[in-house]
């Protein structure tokens, strides 16, 4: 799981900007990055709000980079 902090959301896209740290599994070593991500199951999005931090997992699909699980952090 990565911990990231939700920047903004966009129900109608689908999408996600999150600022995050490293997410190792896709070679995304950088620190302190804010990337837009698609989502897997676009309820994930009514479950956060834009300042929540949260822990994510992502992956590489054929529609971009795609988060696959999101819940709240601590």
């Amino acid at each position: 799981m990565v911990n990231g902090k939700v920047k903004k959301i966009d129900e109608v896209a689908g999408k996600v900007t999150l600022k995050h740290g490293p997410i190792k599994n896709l070679g995304m070593d950088e620190d302190g990055m804010t990337m837009v991500f698609r989502v897997r199951d676009p309820a994930m999005l009514k479950k956060v709000k834009v300042g929540d931090k949260v822990q994510f997992e992502a992956e590489r699909t054929t529609a971009g980079i795609t988060v696959t699980k999101m819940q709240k952090g601590k």
